[in-house]
């Protein structure tokens, strides 16, 4: 691919067949000229077709969201097409309203000591595959935790929260993923080893997402100790790997926007209102009745007879409001007697079937004994039975569905809070034996003294849930007036903060640790939550009356008896001045299902029945150059309910599936995509909602306007790595299984 030229936009023109079929693809810029090449108007916009050159990366795998065209005369080399497992058809043009986000690996610049295989001195650019590695290690300081009011209940069905939409960092490090702020959701009392079931996320920062210029937003969960077969990401569990048919349990919601596995992001090109207190999201997970939903008690005891939960997430954004996706009950203890028996072959019997316990439950996993006839069997042991409060960690534990967060709601205890990794950082001694370090503070929003971050954060009780029953009973409970949050949220707790100073950064070693996770220099942001007057719960960035200016860090210190004094770049040696971390070399492109190499039960994806699935096959691109291919299903006829409908016959039947699609075609009706369910903050005026990213908001085709939602099939990325691998449990007898 060459060096200069028009970069395309990769447009359909009209419906084509992958393989087989052409691919079209138009150069569709504004006047311009490149190299000396000059790119026809087309009548189309710099979105389409950006000015800049194409570089392609050494070793890396450029995905085609963008292709190199000739354009008026110039030449170009075309990449290509993305090979599928079956045919494509995708739509008309695809518009977004913000330029393609085209940010690229940026190799770091070091000195030759930092890299691996390289001699001398002077600087080192990476190379892709080097090992660099900084000086020193900064952790990021940023201590403030909102818990559930003590006093509210022992479950907690739910929280809500506003959360600032900034631009963190001008790179990101790879380090690690940075959890900018989110919350922790757990089941209670399912295992003694920690929560069974876990509704994670918020804002997360991470190349391998994608390059976008805000923080994403993750709405996932984790069940089964974390197994790596959650469905995180509707289809995708851990590592962006594909998951088996059989253990899908995030259901798709909206017919308006996508969730997709590689995160919500936002608009990269929206106004950010930095002299107003900023942009916000409000996102919410909450447990609402509309799967096998009836009226529970406060402190209800845990039970498979009372009202199901479908933890249900939800957004109030710029330009959609509304439910996104939702868990269905079974989803936190499916199949969860064969996770049982696999986790006690391993921990109490080390797969030795000579004792006769452990050898009912190996034919239980061979099918050879009912699910009556093993718990049975198993009934006096120690490790079976009742809840799993009182047992030691590491105890052996048999969990029951009915403490898991389909049957009983959340423990109380729900931290907010943030979870980060370090920044790398650089040490340069000059010639007369100073210190000096070049650190990479974050960019912490400083117009005012103090900054908005998170607004009324809320738990909910019972009282929210069983408001939504009727809402949820028919088709016709969706119209009612009083759907919405209003008055049902409690203001969490302030549990604490991190009143340590926070200007300059903290020295804690100047030599290099083995563990990269070891930092050596603690930066602290100023955080401060508190109550307002109107009684909500916010959390600012505190700068403590400083003015402005000397509001934030300095990029240079020198080390002075011990400590660091912030230095002008003018003041330290050259060679620093150059230094700079590495960002991720690659992003991650996550696969089709329908692929026979896997050992995956795809069967699910299949889509040879127009009155439950649309064969079409649709493109939309994110800012971040993300190209989504999804497809339109019947809500009831979506994957997750393929298998749902053959493991549990009775709360999916015919009738009951029917029931909830007049449910959902309801919500779409009635609620659209702009139905505000969440308690906005009432402290900050004006109050201005970031916008999401343009590209996941979609049209439904004609004919199908309710009742029917996009299933994203696969993401491809730019510098995408697709993810080819799949994870199986291993037994302890050689086999590998799905759980």
């Amino acid at each position: 691919m060459g060096e200069a030229g028009c970069r395309c936009f990769l447009v359909m023109t009209r419906p084509v067949e992958r393989p087989g079929g052409p691919l079209v693809a138009e150069c569709r810029p504004e006047s311009q000229t490149i190299s000396g090449q000059t790119c026809g108007t087309g009548g189309m916009s710099r979105r389409d077709c950006r000015s800049t050159p194409w570089r392609r990366l050494t070793g890396l795998s450029v995905v085609g969201v963008l292709v190199a065209a000739a354009c008026g005369g110039g030449s170009g080399e075309v990449s290509e097409p993305i090979t599928t497992a079956a045919p494509i058809t995708t739509a008309a043009p695809i518009t977004t309203a913000a330029p393609i986000t085209t940010a690229a690996w940026k190799p770091g610049t070091y000195l030759a000591r930092h890299c691996e295989g390289s001699a001398g001195s002077g600087l080192v650019t990476e190379a892709s595959g080097q090992d660099c590695r900084a000086d020193l290690m900064m952790g990021i300081g940023m201590g403030a935790e909102v818990i559930v009011e003590p006093e509210s209940s022992d479950q907690a069905y739910g929280v809500s929260q506003y959360l600032r939409i900034f631009d963190f960092m001008d790179d990101n490090p790879d380090t690690g993923q940075f959890g900018l702020w989110g919350q922790w959701i757990g089941s209670h009392g399912a295992h003694p080893n920690g929560h069974f079931n876990s509704i994670e996320g918020g804002l997360f920062i991470q190349d391998k997402m994608g390059r976008s210029r805000f923080p994403k937003y993750m709405a996932a969960a984790a069940t089964h100790l974390y197994s790596s077969d959650s469905d995180t990401g509707g289809g995708w569990g851990f590592y962006e790997r594909r998951v088996d048919c059989s253990v899908l349990g995030r259901v798709t919601l909206s017919n308006r926007m996508i969730v997709p596995p590689n995160l919500i992001s936002f608009d990269a090109d929206q106004e950010t209102h930095d002299e107003e207190g900023g942009i916000f999201v409000g996102t919410s997970w909450v447990a609402l009745p509309l799967i096998g939903g009836a009226v529970r008690v406060d402190n209800q005891p845990h039970g498979l007879d009372g009202g199901l939960m479908t933890w249900t997430f939800i957004i109030d954004a710029a330009n959609y409001s509304g439910p996104l996706i939702a868990y269905v009950p079974e989803h936190w203890s499916r199949r969860v007697d064969r996770w049982n028996l696999m986790e006690i072959l391993d921990d109490v019997y080390e797969w030795d079937l000579s004792d006769p316990i452990a050898m009912t439950l190996g034919a239980y996993l061979d099918g050879e004994v009912s699910t009556e006839d093993l718990h049975a069997a198993i009934a006096d042991e120690d490790w079976y039975g009742g809840p799993a409060n009182g047992k030691e960690f590491g105890d052996a534990s048999w969990v029951r569905p009915e403490d898991t967060l389909g049957y009983a709601p959340a423990g109380s205890y729900i931290p907010t809070g943030i979870e980060m990794p370090p920044i790398p950082s650089f040490k340069v001694e000059g010639s007369d034996g100073r210190i000096f370090l070049k650190v990479f503070p974050p960019q912490i929003p400083n117009v005012v003294d103090q900054e908005p971050f998170v607004l009324n954060v809320q738990s909910f009780d019972v009282d929210l849930y069983n408001h939504f029953v009727n809402t949820f009973q028919t088709a016709d409970g969706l119209s009612a007036s009083d759907a919405d949050f209003e008055g049902l949220g409690i203001p969490m707790q302030v549990e604490r903060w991190d009143e340590a100073p926070w200007a300059g950064i903290e020295v804690i070693d100047l030599e290099p640790f083995d563990d990269t996770y070891e930092t050596n220099l603690t930066l602290r942001v100023p955080l401060l939550p508190f109550n307002d007057e109107s009684g909500e719960t916010n959390i600012v960035f505190n700068w403590g009356g400083v003015q402005q200016d000397e509001r934030g860090w300095s990029s240079f210190y020198e080390i002075i008896e011990g400590d660091p004094v912030a230095v002008s770049s003018a003041e330290v040696p050259t060679e620093l001045l150059s230094l700079e971390y590495g960002t991720r070399p690659d992003t991650t492109s996550l696969m089709r299902h329908e692929d026979p190499t896997t050992g995956l039960d795809s069967s699910c994806y299949t889509c040879d029945d127009p009155t439950g699935c649309d064969d079409t096959e649709y493109e939309t691109v994110l800012d971040d150059g993300s190209r989504i291919t999804y497809r339109w299903y019947r809500f009831i006829d979506q994957p997750v309910f393929h298998h749902l409908r053959i493991d549990y016959p009775d709360a999916y039947s015919d009738a009951a599936l029917e029931n909830l699609q007049g449910v959902i075609e309801s919500m779409h009706s009635e609620w659209g995509s702009t139905h505000q369910l969440l308690e906005r903050p009432t402290g900050t005026d004006p109050l201005h909602l970031a916008e999401v990213d343009h590209g996941l908001l979609v049209e439904p085709p004609a004919g199908k306007e309710n009742g029917w939602v996009p299933i994203v099939l696969e993401v491809e990325l730019p510098d995408g790595t697709r993810q080819t691998d799949v994870d199986f449990r291993e037994l302890g007898d050689g086999r590998r299984t799905i759980r």
